[in-house]
């Protein structure tokens, strides 16, 4: 293990068991092992699990010689990543996420979040979360990862149960495209 110590020699943390080791090893399988990527390694364990547990910040912090804390904060800053901690229980397969930011709420985002947690019932878990990014859309609920603008309640409950829960990016113009549509010409 390659936990820390603090000042007295003493070992800092949880220690990582030898089969989250293992299953953090196998999930990242020959990726690189960089700090860098640590967003991404995260995303890996939330898709796999549909939520990050303490066994996996503390295995993933051990397999990229991070603290504890640094995995711990860059998980929990996004909405995203469902860290739970070890009282606590795993969450439903499906997570609707409204924002409550400023444009989301001037849009009645709490109200939104009132009346999905009624109609959608115990077996989805709806959560209040900050800014999503998405202010021009206001208000936002993310559906699994699929973000629904302009939520109401129809389109969020009809996104669920047409089971639309996984992000599909939007198209994009990538730099080479840009440059054959006359991109940059009048540079």
């Amino acid at each position: 293990m390659n936990r820390l110590k603090n000042r007295m020699g003493q070992f800092r943390g949880y220690g990582a068991s030898q089969k989250s080791l293992q299953e953090i090893k196998e999930l990242l399988g020959d990726m690189p092992r960089r700090k860098d990527l640590l967003i991404e390694y995260l995303h890996l364990i939330q898709d796999k699990y549909k939520h990050i547990s303490l066994a996996n910040i503390v295995a993933l912090a051990d397999e990229l010689k991070l603290s504890q804390t640094e995995v711990y904060e860059v998980a929990t800053f996004y909405h995203h990543f469902d860290v739970v901690k070890p009282k606590d229980s795993v969450p439903p397969a499906l997570t609707v996420r409204v924002c409550e930011s400023m444009s989301c709420e001037m849009n009645n985002a709490h109200g939104l979040i009132d009346d999905l947690k009624k109609s959608l019932g115990d077996g989805i878990r709806v959560q209040a979360v900050p800014c999503v990014g998405r202010c021009h859309d206001a208000p936002v609920a993310v559906v699994g990862t699929n973000p629904i603008a302009n939520a109401t309640t129809d389109n969020v409950q009809q996104a669920v149960n047409n089971n639309l829960t996984d992000h599909k990016p939007d198209t994009y113009t990538d730099y080479a495209q840009y440059q054959q549509a006359g991109g940059y010409a009048l540079l």
